[in-house]
């Protein structure tokens, strides 16, 4: 007589919460990156992105009554009192800056938990 012990390793959910980790990086560092160059007057606007964002769903949101105005209106005078850097198309503005950083640290977060 002998005993086997036979264990299965589920490597979908492995790759699933991998991946899952890979996007709660890339959402928090383009809410963090993005709201560099956000308008301020009250910091309304950038706390709607942190209360309306789900990290990890792969949206980051922006809502407020005055965020699509804004985001979609680059030729805006800014009050760069609060923040030298606002100006519309923020998310654009921290793409075209940081992208790389993002899918390099979003594939590091993902092969850190596989």
């Amino acid at each position: 007589m002998f005993n086997v012990k036979v264990e299965f390793f589920d490597i979908e959910k492995k790759i699933d919460d991998a991946l899952g980790h890979g996007q709660k990086y890339l959402d928090g560092e383009i809410l963090k990156d993005s709201n560099f160059y956000i308008p301020a007057r009250t910091w309304n606007l950038r706390d709607s992105g942190v209360i309306n964002t789900k990290v990890g769903s792969g949206e980051v949101v922006w809502k407020t009554k005055y965020a699509r105005r804004l985001y979609y209106n680059p030729y805006y005078d800014f009050s760069t009192d609060k923040n030298p850097n606002a100006r519309g198309f923020w998310f654009e503005n921290a793409k075209a800056q940081f992208l790389k950083e993002w899918l390099d640290g979003a594939e590091k977060e993902v092969k850190k938990h596989i």
